[in-house]
């Protein structure tokens, strides 16, 4: 079983350069510790950005002390569908290599 939910926050503070949008995959949520992925869609000096993080979304304080590890950023995009397709490509990417084996 897999569930997925989204969030987002729209002004800038301590932790968020401003708007910012992140889904969860969790995955066996029914088991004691699911697998959480997170996909974060947020925006920095009019550009996108995109990552694939687990434990957590990413945020400016993001970090392996903060309980999440970055598998994949995507550099910044002038567009949302650009920032979109280019976490994709990183994504297929990622997956790609374990099938490479």
């Amino acid at each position: 079983m897999v569930r997925v939910s989204w969030r987002s926050l729209d002004e800038k503070n301590e932790e968020y350069f401003g708007f910012s949008i992140w889904g969860q995959l969790v995955i066996n949520p029914e088991e004691l510790m699911p697998q959480r992925f997170f996909i974060t869609l947020d925006t920095y000096e009019d550009k996108w950005q995109g990552c694939l993080t687990i434990g957590q979304h990413s945020y400016l304080w993001s970090s392996a002390d903060a309980g999440d590890a970055h598998l994949v950023d995507t550099e910044p995009s002038e567009t949302l569908e650009e920032a979109i397709s280019a976490l994709k490509a990183k994504i297929v990417d990622l997956l790609g290599a374990f099938s490479a084996v």
